[in-house]
């Protein structure tokens, strides 16, 4: 199934999104740059040499913030966004088009990490399934799975929930139905909700799915 992009029509601002460079400014606007920033310093923290796939990159405007000696292979649905990412980054990543129900772990890997930043909530739960299990397989032992995404929990602030009500992803899910959709794979996750990663009020929900060691 094709992911869910809630849009009103061709006059909803969330339309735009779908152009790389306006996609980019509004990112910096709430914040995203320096988001980008602590997400991998927090979570994916990368070493020298690591391997990491991105399944859902965009734009790879997260390589902004990763170090130059990793091995990064980034795949994408849409064709904007991997021709902007193939000429942004270029000598710095491979990256391909392709849906997730489509995708066979890459010959590059194993991996050591494997990202699907902001992808789940686009993602019935029959896809959804499909991307734990290619992370899964596409992970080397000891590797993990990193996802991040828009979430609705308890205790959510009024604004942040609205906020979050108006991304153009049409399965937003709360922590537990996250979960059990990694658990269809993996037994170690490790859940964070994070309400202060923007500038504006918003609710994110990381999980750090790790793929135990022969």
């Amino acid at each position: 199934m094709e992911p869910v992009e809630r849009t009103g029509g061709l006059c909803d601002p969330r339309r735009l999104l779908g152009y790389p460079a306006l996609y980019g400014f509004f990112s910096a606007l709430v914040g995203g740059r320096s988001a980008r920033r602590r997400y991998v310093r927090e979570f994916v923290a990368p070493f020298p040499g690591a391997r990491i796939l991105d399944i859902g990159c965009g734009t790879a405007s997260i390589l902004e913030a990763l170090p130059t000696t990793v091995t990064y292979v980034g795949y994408d649905v849409q064709a904007a966004y991997v021709d902007y990412a193939r000429a942004r980054w270029a000598g710095r990543g491979t990256f391909r088009r392709a849906r997730v129900s489509e995708m066979e772990p890459p010959a590059e890997g194993p991996f050591d990490i494997v990202l699907a930043t902001a992808l789940l909530h686009h993602l019935d739960d029959d896809e959804a399934r499909r991307l734990v299990d290619t992370g899964y397989t596409s992970l080397c032992p000891g590797g993990y799975f990193l996802t991040v995404d828009n979430v609705y929990v308890e205790g959510q602030s009024r604004l942040a929930r609205y906020i979050v009500s108006r991304d153009r992803g049409g399965h937003i899910r709360t922590p537990d139905a996250y979960v059990a959709l990694a658990r269809t794979r993996f037994t170690d996750v490790r859940a964070t909700v994070l309400h202060d990663m923007l500038a504006i009020p918003y609710t994110h929900f990381v999980m750090q799915c790790i793929r135990a060691a022969d």
